[in-house]
């Protein structure tokens, strides 16, 4: 038989395609499941659920990532999350994204940034990990919720291609920490279930969250641990299949120049993280109004919002509002038109007679209107993303519309941007992460700050034994 050097070349070519996808498909697992095994601030040894040989109640204060409210309610409806008081829904930050409202919900250290990538203006310099970083990282770098867990249920960023390759993994060693915790409140964080969300979609998730309310019926009937639980989300995700908005083109054909360091007047600086429903612009503050009228006539943006002076000026294809602040009370002032749908809110106001007289309206009242508005609670959280959630907020802040959303030029390949929820707005449906307890009722809405006092009362209810009352009405 003849040599032929092709077909030797070809079948080494496939052995060699072989052994590479073998690789593939194990290595990552591996690596995750050695992760898994280090020492996240726990002490093994002792049976969770005991001291001195005695039993006492176990915290389980259990986070979900990217769960959608009205997915948990239905489930629960289902029969799932037996013993579960009914979820309430859990008002995200603006952005609604991971790192601040996690950062919110445990009362942890303030981000450096909204995402992955920020600008620092003191050094005037892109900062943050790289994607090459972030793919392989699962240590608590950061110095925000991460250094409070005692759990960490996620690979990075590599979780974005293929998550159900982890799931199984996360779960099984959630439940082997949990059993030999050694202490008396547990803090975990599931973030395989972002990835799950973005990556398989609505049904994928779903499925999930059925494995979850299984695992906990385990924890308690196997391993026989005396739980308070409180379990949450931080936002939720839409599923919307989602097209790519590009927001540096047309603010370079009005004449700015996107840049990674400003040095010129009109430089701006545009951090592309993941594919999601916001984007933080940095650039000089004169440069704010030019840049926000720009956005608004992009399709897809829902509107914008800058500092102006003392107060925010919110911008979008629908109007330009004012929102001010006077300790605890917010001024929503339509300048032309009506960005936040918030007129009807404004006359009910001064129907009541809840209006001061320089036009202030408490914030009690804005969220007792508004928390289950198109935009939950709006003005707080706006102002609170333009000032006090990272610490180096951005010049313009950016909503998107229902599908729409923003991240690097390779989301505009269809393989890739048919990805299936995604989140970051203040849209409702971007927004509502759900809350609820086995020991009491939680309120039909809460915001982030509320769940710090729900934990205290869960480290009340484990320490005596006694199921407490709800938090109170508001």
């Amino acid at each position: 038989m003849p040599d032929k050097p092709h077909i030797k070349k070809a079948l080494f070519a496939c052995v060699v395609l072989c052994l590479f996808a073998l690789l593939l498909s194990t290595l990552p697992e591996i690596w995750f499941s050695n992760h898994l095994k280090k020492n996240w601030n726990v002490e093994e040894g002792s049976p969770a659920g005991t001291k001195n040989g005695r039993r006492y109640r176990l915290c389980l204060v259990f986070a979900l990532d990217g769960v959608p409210y009205t997915m948990v309610r239905d489930l629960q409806k289902e029969g799932y999350f037996n013993g579960f008081y009914p979820p309430g829904r859990l008002v995200s930050t603006f952005p609604s994204l991971t790192r601040p409202a996690f950062s919110k919900v445990l009362i942890g250290g303030k981000p450096f940034g909204y995402e992955r990538l920020y600008y620092n203006f003191d050094v005037n310099q892109l900062e943050g990990a790289t994607l090459i970083g972030k793919a392989l990282s699962t240590q608590k770098e950061h110095a925000d919720y991460h250094p409070k867990l005692h759990f960490l249920g996620f690979p990075g960023y590599i979780a974005y291609v293929f998550p159900d390759r982890f799931t199984q993994t996360a779960l099984d060693a959630f439940k082997t920490r949990l059993k030999h915790f050694k202490g008396d409140e547990f803090i975990a964080y599931m973030g395989i279930s972002d990835a799950i969300a973005h990556v398989e979609g609505q049904a994928a998730l779903i499925e999930f969250l059925k494995k979850v309310s299984d695992l906990l019926d385990t924890v308690r009937n196997d391993i026989g641990i005396l739980l308070d639980v409180v379990l949450f989300s931080d936002h939720a995700n839409n599923f919307t299949k989602n097209r790519r908005v590009d927001l540096s083109t047309p603010l370079v054909e009005a004449g700015f120049k996107d840049v990674n360091q400003l040095e010129a007047k009109k430089d701006f600086v545009l951090p592309e993280n993941g594919f999601v429903s916001f984007a933080a612009i940095y650039s000089a503050d004169e440069n704010a109004p030019a840049i926000a009228g720009v956005l608004s006539t992009i399709e897809g943006v829902d509107f914008s919002v800058y500092r102006s002076g003392f107060s925010l000026l919110v911008q979008g294809a629908t109007g330009t509002a004012r929102i001010s602040k006077r300790q605890d009370r917010f001024m929503y002032s339509r300048i032309d038109g009506d960005p936040l749908d918030l007129k009807d809110t404004i006359q009910r106001f001064k129907l009541l007679g809840k209006i001061d007289i320089h036009g202030f309206v408490h914030e009690k009242e804005w969220w007792m209107a508004t928390k289950e508005h198109l935009y939950p609670d709006p003005l707080r959280r706006l102002w609170e993303g333009m000032h006090d959630l990272v610490k180096h907020p951005g010049t313009v802040l950016v909503s998107l519309k229902d599908g729409y959303a923003f991240g690097p030029p390779i989301f505009d390949q269809p393989i890739i941007n048919s990805r299936a929820g995604t989140h970051g707005a203040l849209l409702a449906s971007h927004s509502y992460g759900f809350l609820m307890t086995d020991f009491m009722q939680v309120n039909v809405a809460s915001r982030p700050a509320e769940v710090a006092r729900l934990l205290g009362r869960a480290a009340e209810a484990k320490k005596t034994g006694k199921k407490l009352l709800g938090l109170d009405a508001r």
